[in-house]
């Protein structure tokens, strides 16, 4: 998959034409390699787009719960997916067309990105073996990046929907911070955790998208970036064993490469606490008429996950909240006299099933990915190795609030290390 404009290709009709035969070639890959995994939702003929600009001969796929023009918001939910079209597009669809990208695809996802496959709807697969999940939310998107379908792709993560199914599924999945990329016209989950974000390929291509979405331009790496290693997290019970062995191993890799400081990551980890009763009472404000009036228009793993949300009071809510202020500074202070942490990006491999957020195994799902939804802290997950059974690991890196270029630079140096470094 080429998506870099050749070198001699300098006019517009010529331009026009690879980036046509770029599209193409996308549109052929999506039916044979993406329909098979369960990621394709819908196929865009002919999107419109800019005649030129920095994402030319780009195809990008889009998380089927952001609006474009012209589709229905599937949400994975079978009745919205058949419902009507979107009047306009939201303001990150705009974005990428001004770029002149092709959003050719809609991607699949779990049932308003909460956790929960739809039982009606086929489970997105993973491109690395399709028996287990790509995962959730955003597994529709990773996996077609991941099958190489394109290189790029858009999702949300309100507690890891971007950053886990990267994990899973071998490819780079980057949460910006907060409110960073405009969230309008997207399905609202948890709107003080909701952000939208990028999957793709390799870091150089999530910065090109990135800057597209956010105005803001790729940052020189550091000569010497410092890394805080989250000891406490690769030292949990909850982490298995494989996942902690490739992502030891690759700390190892880049050991030399980069300053690297063991972290305590306790103040992070005390967040996850408080974080259920902010999705849960802020779930139930954006579903709680539809559950009232029509539960049946949810699949039942979502809606017994939204009928316990009713069950959170105000006060809960808000002494949340308040728990949430008054740990930030403690979380956040964990980056002094670092530039960024490093830690696993999940506690397991991808499953045979996205685990509902109600069972044993979903519970701990996003333990390492949660908290920076809570601090509203930019993290990227990228491939660091696969396991004795082929499945990929990602390792987790987050900066401070505000420095995403940064981050991505940083992002970039790990990732090329790691590469000139293979074990």
């Amino acid at each position: 998959m080429n998506d870099v404009l050749p070198l001699g290709i300098d006019g517009a009709a010529s331009r026009q034409a690879w980036a046509v035969s770029r599209l193409s070639e996308a549109t052929e890959r999506l039916e044979r390699l993406g329909r098979p995994l369960n990621a394709v939702v819908t196929s865009i003929p002919s999107p419109p787009r800019a005649e030129d600009g920095p994402l030319l001969g780009m195809p990008i796929a889009v998380k089927d719960m952001i609006d474009v023009a012209g589709y229905p918001r599937g949400n994975g939910n079978p009745e919205d997916m058949a419902g009507p079209a979107a009047t306009l597009d939201a303001p990150v669809i705009t974005s990428l067309r001004e770029a002149a990208a092709d959003v050719f695809a809609l991607a699949a996802l779990l049932e308003y990105a909460a956790g929960a496959q739809n039982p009606d709807l086929p489970e997105a697969r993973n491109p690395a073996k399709p028996t287990q999940t790509a995962g959730g939310s955003s597994g529709g998107s990773a996996a077609l990046v991941g099958a190489g379908v394109c290189p790029a792709a858009l999702g949300t993560d309100t507690g890891g929907s971007i950053r886990l199914p990267a994990h899973y599924c071998g490819v780079v999945g980057f949460k910006p911070t907060f409110g960073t990329i405009s969230v309008i016209g997207v399905q609202p989950l948890s709107p003080t955790l909701d952000h939208v974000g990028v999957l793709a390929v390799d870091v150089a291509t999530t910065i090109a998208v990135f800057d597209a979405l956010s105005g803001i331009p790729a940052a020189v790496a550091s000569d010497s970036p410092t890394f805080g290693v989250l000891a406490d997290q690769l030292a949990d019970p909850l982490l298995e064993a494989d996942v902690r062995d490739v992502v030891v191993a690759a700390i190892e890799r880049i050991r030399g490469g980069v300053a690297l400081e063991d972290r305590d990551g306790g103040a992070l980890t005390a967040l996850n606490a408080r974080m259920g009763d902010i999705i849960h009472y802020e779930a139930w404000k954006v579903h709680g008429a539809a559950m009232t009036e029509r539960p049946e228009h949810f699949g039942a793993p979502t809606a017994r996950l939204f009928a316990a949300a009713e069950h959170i009071s105000v006060d809960q809510y808000e002494s949340a909240l308040r728990e949430r202020d008054a740990l930030l500074p403690n979380a956040l202070a964990i980056l002094d006299g670092v530039d960024f942490l490093l830690g696993p990006a999940a506690p397991y491999v991808a499953p045979e099933v996205s685990p509902p957020g109600d069972t044993a195994e979903g519970a701990i799902e996003g333990i390492f990915t949660q908290p920076y939804n809570m601090t509203g802290q930019p993290a990227i997950v990228i491939p660091c190795g696969v396991t004795p059974d082929g499945l990929p690991v990602g390792l987790q890196i987050a900066g401070a609030l505000g420095s995403d270029a940064e981050l991505l630079a940083a992002a970039a140096v790990i990732e090329r290390i790691l590469g000139e470094r293979q074990s």
